[in-house]
């Protein structure tokens, strides 16, 4: 049986706005040009015969005044355009979505076998904090210190300084979080993450017991950390560390671990139930042969190749190992709590296996971590039927509500031949038709919107924001009506979704 949910979108009567933005975007003014030699009204001068007319107090509601107040303008033969002026917010656009800056980007592979600028499109990790419990980090490295929180620990020497002089935490933190578009270093997979640094080994040594590792895992709790991130294992599974963990799973944290090298089977505290559990992989889609494998293991990610931070400020390569693996999903996790803070561990698990990529030859079961298309899964598809219009011709674009729940911002962008950019639904960027009309779309869900449409501008729709609807496959329908507007009905909702 088909729903359906009908309405008129009049452009400047959406009073919505992602996550952030300012909620009433309905113009209060509007825009009117004038001929040279016409007497402009009184208003603010925008500049080249530009006025910005505030509407009239009237009882008449606010749409009925704009429409009234636009029709009496235009009749006006002094006037050459009168238009609503539209609010609009910027929709910052991550500098990483086109190739960064970074002079160590080049050597991340890794990052395109990710699928990282797909996921960048997304989710950077902002607002969320992980915690590193390592051997601390280099608290002075250009490419980590603006994504340090300062309150982190060093369980391993009894001071409040974390400060690595090992080198593995700052390499693991590279990973996960050194910044993307300051032409510094390389990129981390969620380069807007907040790192809380902890240190639980003692000096230089590789080494720490599981009293430091408890300790640093409740401090991480303690702290605010939504992720936990031990690229450690344990010789022997205790309680005192197991206990530990399960607080933190208990408190909504979600802990991700390596699952050890070596060969053979997975180790503690790999093998906790309720933790994330990375193996290691090749960069060609293949099984490190140096990782542990079990039951246990959630998915695999490059253990091999990696380049990042490193002591000094510098960027490079260190060694291998399920210890690099693991931050790249500490990461991928921090992408999705960016999204949607309701997801648990569990379903964070679930989401990662649903969306990675087979291992190659095959014959596992676990695959290898994707993040661009993990967190593309979490927004609705966006399917236009074609990809040059004509005036006149019916768009109809197609995306499906995700099972997150919550309100989804939904962008149809109507460009026109420009030099302008859209964003495609699988995250890339491509540029408008040279001919005709190009019809794009974008959709964001639990976070503010990073697309970088401006909305307000003449051929593009402010955002719909959809509240209360099933989730399912909607269509908006519309129609050019010329190069400066539309009309559009919907939405219609077809075979809805049975979400398990």
């Amino acid at each position: 049986m088909k729903r359906l949910f009908c309405c008129t979108l009049v452009p400047w009567l959406l009073l919505c706005s992602p996550a952030g933005a300012q909620t009433d975007l309905a113009p209060t003014e509007i825009l009117v040009k004038y001929r040279h030699d016409a007497a402009a009204p009184a208003g603010r001068a925008i500049g080249h015969n530009v006025v910005a007319v505030p509407l009239a107090d009237t009882p008449a509601s606010r749409e009925n005044r704009l429409r009234r107040h636009l029709a009496h303008l235009r009749a006006d033969p002094a006037v050459i355009y009168a238009e609503p002026n539209y609010h609009g917010h910027f929709e910052d656009l991550p500098p990483t979505l086109a190739v960064p800056n970074d002079p160590g980007y080049a050597s991340q592979g890794w990052l395109d076998s990710l699928g990282a600028r797909q996921a960048w499109a997304v989710a950077t990790g902002k607002g969320v904090t992980v915690a590193v419990v390592d051997s601390g980090v280099d608290l002075a490295h250009p490419d980590l210190m603006n994504n340090l929180r300062s309150d982190g620990y060093n369980f391993g020497d009894g001071n409040a300084v974390p400060q690595d002089v090992l080198g593995h935490g700052t390499f693991v933190a590279g990973i996960l979080a050194a910044q993307c578009g300051n032409a510094t270093a390389g990129c981390g997979l969620a380069p807007e993450t907040r790192i809380l640094p902890i240190k639980i080994n003692i000096g230089s040594t590789n080494d720490f017991d599981s009293a430091a590792l408890a300790q640093s895992v409740d401090y991480a709790v303690a702290h605010g950390a939504a992720v936990i991130n031990l690229s450690v294992s344990v010789s022997e599974s205790t309680q005192t560390v197991g206990e530990a963990i399960q607080r933190a799973l208990d408190a909504g944290v979600v802990v991700v671990v390596a699952a050890g090298n070596g060969g053979g089977a997975v180790k503690f505290p790999g093998t906790y139930p309720g933790v994330i559990t990375v193996a290691g992989t090749n960069l060609d889609g293949t099984l490190w042969s140096g990782s542990c494998l079990g039951s246990e293991v959630t998915l695999g990610a490059p253990a091999t190749g990696v380049t990042s931070t490193v002591l000094g400020g510098g960027f490079g390569i260190r060694s291998q190992g399920t210890s690099y693996a693991t931050p790249m999903v500490a990461a991928s996790v921090a992408g999705i709590l960016q999204l949607d803070r309701r997801f648990d561990h569990a379903r964070i698990a679930a989401l990662l296996r649903a969306n990675a990529l087979p291992l190659a030859p095959g014959g596992y079961d676990f695959g290898i971590l994707a993040a661009g298309q993990t967190l593309l899964a979490l927004l609705p598809d966006l399917i236009p039927e074609k990809r040059d219009y004509a005036n006149g011709d019916m768009v109809r674009l197609d995306y499906r509500l995700p099972p997150t729940g919550g309100p989804v911002d939904i962008y149809v962008a109507v460009t026109l031949p420009s030099e302008e950019v859209s964003l495609k639904p699988d995250g890339t960027w491509q540029r408008a038709a040279v001919a005709g009309y190009a019809v794009t779309g974008s959709a964001y869900g639990g976070a503010a919107a990073s697309s970088g449409t401006l909305f307000g501008s003449p051929g593009i729709f402010p955002p719909i924001r959809l509240e209360g609807f099933p989730a399912g496959r909607y269509v908006w329908r519309s129609v050019l009506i010329n190069r400066q507007s539309l009309s559009a009905v919907g939405p219609i909702i077809e075979s809805p979704l049975t979400i398990k």
